[in-house]
């Protein structure tokens, strides 16, 4: 499985290339006053368009007729992609973590370390949640097939949630939740990534065992 994700790197490592020279645009607008939140696009973009990349370079070299047959099998195909998913966004992460952090720390940053970190984070956790639904759709229908279907789903859960963020602030001031609740609520969304990432891993493998290649 190592080599599978490895294989994956190398074959992406130019892409890689073109967007470390997006993430310095995109720091050259963050301090021009677009503010840190603009890096949260940078980690969206690399970790849903990377994996949709691997899996649609596989389709056109035939690759996985070759890599089933490996000691890897079907199952350390599909686990070789969300790891792969997982390194992508957990390393653009990082990566973009480190830049605001340097950023901040030269006085080009309002946003507090804090506050720049969980941007981040909530944008990485983000990310995964929506490769949660793609991943089966791109392992059973093929990159080409599923783009319009993952595109979809993108403008349906940040299109619902930024009219249901529209349709709150028009009710004017709500009543504030508990305090537990806020306290609980960094938890309870880490398990609810972590669990529909764990589902979804579950589901494409079962996908990907009766697929025909």
């Amino acid at each position: 499985m190592t080599g599978l994700i490895y294989k994956d790197i190398v074959v992406l490592k130019k892409q890689l290339g073109y967007y470390m020279i997006f993430l310095v645009f995109y720091a050259a607008m963050a301090v021009m006053g677009m503010g840190a939140g603009i890096f949260g696009a940078m980690i969206s973009l690399v970790g849903l368009v990377l994996p949709m990349s691997s899996i649609a370079y596989d389709e056109q070299a035939r690759w996985d007729k070759f890599a089933v047959s490996t000691p890897a099998g079907r199952a350390g195909v599909v686990g070789a992609k969300y790891l792969f998913t997982l390194a992508v966004v957990g390393g653009m992460t990082a990566v973009v973590v480190a830049l605001m952090g340097a950023l901040r720390l030269a006085g080009l940053l309002k946003e507090s370390v804090a506050e720049l970190a969980l941007t981040a984070l909530a944008c990485a956790g983000a990310v995964l949640f929506m490769n949660s639904f793609t991943l089966p759709l791109l392992l059973k229908y093929g990159a080409e097939k599923s783009r319009s279907i993952s595109m979809g789903l993108f403008v349906i859960i940040f299109g619902g949630a930024f009219l249901g963020g529209m349709v709150l602030k028009s009710w004017g001031s709500l009543p504030a939740p508990p305090i537990w609740l806020l306290r609980a609520l960094p938890g309870l969304l880490v398990l609810l990534v972590a669990g529909a990432f764990g589902a979804s891993y579950c589901i494409a493998r079962g996908i990907y065992e009766k697929k025909e290649l």
